[in-house]
């Protein structure tokens, strides 16, 4: 799919519908109720897309869009593992949960938007959550359920070491 696909992933679906409603007599005939219904459900998807590739084009890559419940997010950002490929990782307020790598930027965000995160997030989201208790356990406890994925550790040695970081923490909470 071309850059553009991505931007008019939507208004392609949009045609589609209505090509499949009556094929081969686009704009010769009155769209019946279920086909107006379809087809305003994904010009909505269309507008919050729009308003979504709008602040990637003002602001790049560092992006961060949310949820609709505006409790989990997507950073828009280049792939460090892959050079010249572009991801989307995923946070909520404990901490990173997962990334999807794409060959572009506008593909990261067409992804994105279609696991969920349909909306702009404030610019300073990540910066907020990453000044958080929840997010410096979630970071810590990250490097064990890596592990535990690898097979370097085993679940009940995960868990405990789970356990171990909220000792610790709460345990600082009372010293302070």
């Amino acid at each position: 799919m071309n850059v553009n696909g991505f931007r008019n992933y939507f208004s392609d679906q949009i045609e589609s519908t209505r090509e499949l409603f009556h094929p081969g007599q686009l704009n010769k005939r009155t769209p019946c109720k279920l086909e107006k219904t379809l087809v305003r459900e994904i010009e909505v998807r269309h507008e919050k897309l729009q308003a979504v590739y709008a602040e990637l084009d003002e602001l790049g890559p560092g992006m961060i869009m949310q949820n609709g419940s505006g409790d989990s997010w997507a950073l828009i950002l280049p792939d460090a593992s892959e050079p010249g490929r572009f991801r989307y990782s995923v946070f909520r307020n404990i901490g990173w949960m997962s990334h999807f790598t794409t060959d572009t930027i506008d593909e990261a965000v067409l992804e994105a938007f279609k696991s969920g995160f349909t909306q702009v997030a404030p610019r300073d989201t990540l910066d907020k959550l990453s000044a958080t208790l929840e997010w410096k356990k979630g970071c810590e406890r990250l490097v064990h359920h890596e592990a535990h994925q690898r097979g370097a550790m085993s679940f009940d040695d995960m868990l405990a070491k789970f356990e171990e970081i909220e000792a610790k923490h709460h345990q600082q909470l009372l010293v302070a």
